[in-house]
């Protein structure tokens, strides 16, 4: 309940504070028979060069307190081109601080997106970091999109497949809002222990 009530406080505070236009803030927030989850982006555009960013999750499971997971980062961000950066990150997660370096390579377009990174994150020991992420949203009517996003994220080093996530979303997009069906999974040292959720989200950007 704690997570669940921090996780509202930030929603509250981001939502009476964006005013700059540079600063964006998009929450997400899935209802799931195993958990539910609260996961936010804020992003703050300094010039066409620096950017920095916030990535804040809670996934809060119902019966036990065991499988919870948080996760919170922050990016700072340098574009060298328009479709290529480097990023420094500091945050937290299971099982405790973490920093990492990384190059991401992003297209962006009026109906899709798609971005790829890699990097070493060093978390009591270094790994090598690969995510990819897509978003599709064809226009269906005037008002109207399909909204398909999927992000997959692989944390390796030379003994084990430590860390790997993969978000699944699939719904409708109006304006600024998107909603439909979503699926997580989660995997940890070598598949020895999974994490399965899958329910309704809700996106909104502000």
């Amino acid at each position: 309940m704690k997570n669940k009530h921090i996780a509202f406080a930030l929603l509250w505070f981001f939502s009476i504070k964006l005013t700059a236009q540079q600063l964006t803030y998009v929450p997400d927030i899935v209802i799931g028979h195993r958990s539910s989850t609260y996961l936010h982006n804020v992003n703050f555009q300094f010039n066409n060069k620096i950017r920095v960013n916030n990535l804040t999750l809670f996934d809060t499971e119902y019966k036990e307190n065991k499988n919870n997971i948080f996760f919170i980062r922050n990016t700072l961000s340098y574009n060298i081109s328009k479709k290529i950066s480097l990023n420094a990150a500091l945050g937290i997660k299971n099982p405790g601080s973490f920093f990492t370096i990384s190059a991401q390579y992003r297209i962006l377009k009026p109906t899709y997106s798609f971005a790829y990174s890699i990097g070493t994150t060093y978390q009591k020991g270094i790994t090598i970091e690969q995510s990819i992420s897509i978003e599709y949203y064809p226009r269906l009517t005037e008002n109207l999109q399909l909204y398909f996003n999927f992000l997959a994220i692989a944390n390796v080093n030379l003994e084990e497949y430590q860390r790997g996530l993969q978000f699944i979303r699939l719904g409708l997009k109006e304006k600024k809002v998107s909603y439909g069906l979503f699926l997580n999974l989660d995997q940890f040292n070598n598949n020895n222990k999974t994490l399965e959720n899958a329910g309704t989200f809700i996106k909104y950007q502000f």
